[in-house]
């Protein structure tokens, strides 16, 4: 089953480096203005990722990058592996940059369709189904979603912007290799999607702007430059990266 993947990058708005990076299976990208394209892989299976810096830590566009430098090299997605990551970033930057960070998510398909994501932090995973539903597969590891989690939220409550504030993320720090990771296994049929970003896209599209894009653009191509282009319109807007991949 050969696999096509989609990708793009813009830095945001306030941005001299571009602190997200992507791996589309065969790079790893780190533009301030990336349009979208697509490549297509003939093979048994495919890894791909992006990793989100993190602001207020120190140069976080080296951690996103060395994250996905690292996932180029990947041959099989596991917690043992990203915490083997983690303890590299650590040996790499931790003297020089120390405690830059970043988020993580990254998806192993296979031909036959059954994949799994891994994550920490809250850039997203999602499975985008033949009804262009988006089923959101990784865990947003934010101090709101681990109250969610617990029960703790109320419906009507509105939560100030320090309850978004993340939980966990990968740093290049040797004593904070306890960071929480999110594993989910699932199933692709043919045609499906799925769909990796930053918080660029899904802090500033909403769920129904981006089912009418769907509906409205025939292709990925088209569908990830308009999401490009309408988070741009945005008085500030941050990084946004975003890969896809469905198969053929």
């Amino acid at each position: 089953m050969p696999f096509q993947l989609t990708f793009c990058q813009q830095a945001g708005n306030d941005k001299k480096h571009n602190q997200d990076a992507l791996f589309n299976g065969v790079n790893v990208y780190q533009w301030q203005l990336k349009n979208a394209e697509s490549v297509i892989l003939y093979e048994d299976k495919v890894i791909f990722g992006i990793a989100d810096g993190i602001s207020n830590g120190p140069k976080p566009q080296l951690a996103s990058r060395f994250l996905m430098e690292q996932l180029s090299h990947c041959q099989t997605l596991s917690s043992a592996w990203l915490r083997a990551i983690q303890n590299k970033l650590s040996e790499r930057y931790a003297q020089s940059y120390f405690g830059t960070s970043s988020t993580f998510v990254a998806c192993e398909l296979y031909a036959d369709g059954s994949g799994k994501i891994i994550n920490t932090g809250d850039s997203r995973a999602y499975k985008i189904t033949i009804n262009d539903e988006w089923q959101q597969l990784s865990f947003d590891h934010t101090v709101l979603a681990e109250m969610q989690a617990q029960g703790l939220v109320g419906e009507q409550t509105e939560y100030a912007a320090m309850y978004q504030a993340l939980s966990d993320c990968i740093s290049a720090d040797f004593d904070d290799a306890d960071f929480r990771i999110h594993i989910a296994t699932f199933q692709l049929a043919k045609s499906e999607s799925i769909l990796l970003c930053s918080d660029g896209l899904h802090n500033y599209l909403t769920p129904i702007q981006i089912k009418q894009i769907w509906q409205k653009y025939p292709n990925n191509i088209e569908r990830l430059q308009v999401c490009r282009k309408i988070v741009k319109k945005h008085r500030t807007y941050d990084d946004f990266s975003v890969v896809m991949c469905k198969s053929l």
